[in-house]
């Protein structure tokens, strides 16, 4: 739950119709909000007047045609800000003769609009996909094409093979800067002096960095994220309270069952030289991590037809570029044969060749 219940034990019913898990409860319950609302409820009696005041405007709101956005971070401080500099009151203070708790709904709902409204014209609201009224630029690239692309504030993208990449064309001067990918793409990632947060939108990931070097494969909704240097925050926006902060040397994949975040220890020099150096450099590396990174790399899937293979050990250096050389090296190495169908690497025993 979120956070047991600690982050909204001092809300008030102004923060309460501003926070978009309470709103998404209100205007798209599902079976995790009502469970999670209704154990807050019965465990914070206090709140219970201010929790149904929020209901009713969010539902008030939504019925006058005005839905309320789903808002990143920023935007909703924003929101909460002109909400109090519109309709804070202190406690003892009297407006026309009533009392503060006597306040018409509708007036706390008008006050609310305009402030919302204020948001809409000054800060653009992004969702995954989507950059509201700016236009985009984009790049992709063919079957085993990289290319490399230098963004307005420096920071440079390797787009691998099967790739797309857009961004804001207001990028270099943007309050956040917003990439969003599909497939493959290693990023470095330039730090600015104000710190304007860069994030990446990759399937159902939200990527926060500053200033950092990472691998991101997002082929598939089991989006990958490998951080070879600095600090990110990696988010599902489907379920923002799902948050992991990842350190250098880790690696973070979704699953796509459970819906969780999971992080594990990772080899980051097969990724930096690959990327920086334009070779694979294998030590005594499994064929299955191998397999891992030609499927994140090229977008083929190497099939195993025993448990063995996936075991078999590798040493050698290997350009990254060469596909055909790479396929042979692993063949002569290993003594297998692979054979090419459909976007799979197959992988025979020699004693199966005639097969």
């Amino acid at each position: 739950m979120k956070q047991e219940g600690a982050y909204y034990s001092d809300f008030t019913e102004e923060e309460f119709a501003a926070d978009e898990y309470f709103q998404q409860w209100v205007l798209l319950p599902d079976e995790e909000t009502e469970r999670y609302w209704k154990w807050y409820t019965q465990n914070h009696p206090a709140q219970q007047i201010a929790i149904n005041n929020a209901f009713k405007l969010v539902q008030h709101l939504a019925e006058t045609g005005f839905h309320i956005p789903f808002l990143s971070h920023s935007e909703k401080q924003a929101l909460r800000d002109n909400i109090f500099q519109q309709i804070s009151i202190p406690d003892k203070t009297v407006v026309r003769g009533l009392p503060h708790k006597k306040i018409k709904w509708w007036t706390l709902s008008a006050a609310v609009i305009a402030a919302l409204i204020v948001v809409r014209v000054f800060l653009p609201i992004h969702t995954p996909g989507q950059t509201a009224a700016v236009a985009m630029a984009s790049h992709e690239t063919g079957l085993r094409q990289v290319k490399e692309i230098i963004l307005p504030d420096s920071s440079v993208v390797v787009l691998n093979g099967n790739s797309s990449l857009r961004y804001n064309s207001d990028f270099a001067t943007a309050s956040v800067r917003e990439v969003f990918l599909d497939g493959n793409a290693y990023f470095h990632v330039q730090q600015t002096p104000s710190l304007t947060p860069f994030i990446v939108h990759a399937n159902q990931l939200s990527i926060s960095v500053t200033g950092t070097e990472f691998n991101v494969n997002a082929r598939t909704i089991a989006t990958n994220v490998v951080l070879t240097s600095g600090k990110v925050n990696v988010t599902l926006e489907k379920d923002k309270r799902k948050t992991v902060y990842m350190q250098a040397g880790y690696s973070l994949n979704v699953d796509t069952i459970s819906n969780e975040l999971i992080t594990a220890r990772v080899d980051t020099s097969l990724y930096t030289a690959a990327w920086n150096l334009g070779e694979w450099h294998f030590e005594e590396t499994s064929l299955e991590t191998v397999a891992r990174l030609i499927k994140e790399y090229y977008g083929m899937e190497m099939v195993f037809t025993t448990e063995a293979q996936r075991r078999l050990m590798i040493t050698a250096v290997i350009s990254v570029n060469d596909f055909t050389t790479f396929i042979q090296v692993i063949e002569k190495t290993l003594n297998i044969s692979i054979q090419t169908k459909n976007q799979q690497l197959i992988i025979i025993n020699p004693q199966s060749k005639q097969l």
